[in-house]
């Protein structure tokens, strides 16, 4: 019974000390939420493009148009030596006529009929490779390049190394900010107990004078930075999930390529944003406390 007193007693002194600097408080709380928006951004936008990386690496392949009037002799042949180089997952030859029924699906899947008029449209036989690694595409495409068969080559690796590129400055630039952001939390959380600590000063000496513990005079301190970025982490959650649903057409406008972001992620996400906020606050809390409360004496 003493224990759940104790920790009663804490949260109590801890919400009243919260609003009896609410200036402080809130400016603290406002500053979680912003390294969590800013967290959060950096998750959602993260999780998109690896999901758009994971499609081109299933889409990152070499395509090689063949030249007219090939037999069908040297198409198998052809499509043997392709087999056997590394990195060559599959070999699909598509002729002209699998090649026309391919853009009449394409149409269809659009709610279109494909109607030439009567006019003649030229398509051209070629090889789809799929490969074991998006890596191997340049090796490949190389090995192409000379094959009297083989009129063009075109390649998906140039799209798959642009967006590797992105996701690397995009992971850089974000850990930045928040680590510039999160010192800015820190800064404050601890400005915060500081000035609460001194505010409490008298109050404290009573309260040693009488018996009190140490921790029975910090932990309502603590939980005053826990309770800061506890209500900036929830928030954040709230705003996060207000705006999930119109995040994922935006991602696809913006990127030009299909993205995804489940639900579970979502879950996951918030739970990341509630376990930052809770950490921040709480380390925040303890070092102003360890550095300021025994200078209140």
């Amino acid at each position: 019974m003493r224990p759940f007193r104790f920790v009663a007693f804490s949260v109590v002194r801890a919400w009243q000390g919260f609003w009896r600097n609410a200036m402080m408080s809130l400016a603290a709380t406002a500053t979680v939420v912003l390294m969590l928006v800013l967290l959060s951004g950096l998750f959602i936008v993260l999780g998109g493009l690896q999901s758009g990386l994971q499609y081109i690496e299933h889409k990152v392949g070499v395509t090689a148009r063949l030249v007219d009037g090939l037999a069908q002799a040297q198409i198998d042949a052809l499509v043997v030596d392709i087999g056997n180089l590394e990195g060559v997952a599959r070999v699909d030859y598509i002729s002209p006529v699998e090649a026309l029924e391919r853009l009449k699906e394409a149409y269809r899947e659009q709610g279109l009929t494909l109607d030439l008029g009567g006019a003649p449209i030229t398509l051209y036989a070629s090889v789809e490779i799929a490969l074991t690694d998006p890596n191997f595409a340049g090796s490949v495409a190389d090995a192409l390049e000379g094959r009297p068969e083989v009129e063009r080559i075109t390649t998906r690796q140039l799209d798959y190394d642009k967006l590797l590129g992105i996701i690397g400055y995009i992971r850089t630039g974000g850990i930045i900010a928040l680590v510039l952001v999160g010192l800015t939390v820190l800064f404050m959380i601890v400005n915060m107990i500081r000035i609460a600590v001194y505010s409490r000063s008298g109050e404290i000496e009573i309260m040693r004078l009488v018996g009190a513990s140490d921790s029975f005079i910090r932990w309502p301190f603590i939980l005053e930075g826990i309770l800061c970025g506890v209500m900036g982490a929830v928030i954040t959650i709230i705003l996060v999930a207000t705006a999930w649903e119109p995040i994922q057409p935006i991602m696809v406008r913006v990127f030009q390529m299909p993205t995804a972001v489940s639900t579970q992620f979502l879950a996951v996400l918030s739970a990341i944003i509630l376990a930052v906020g809770l950490g921040v606050g709480a380390i925040g809390s303890w070092i102003s406390v360890r550095a300021n409360l025994s200078s209140a004496t």
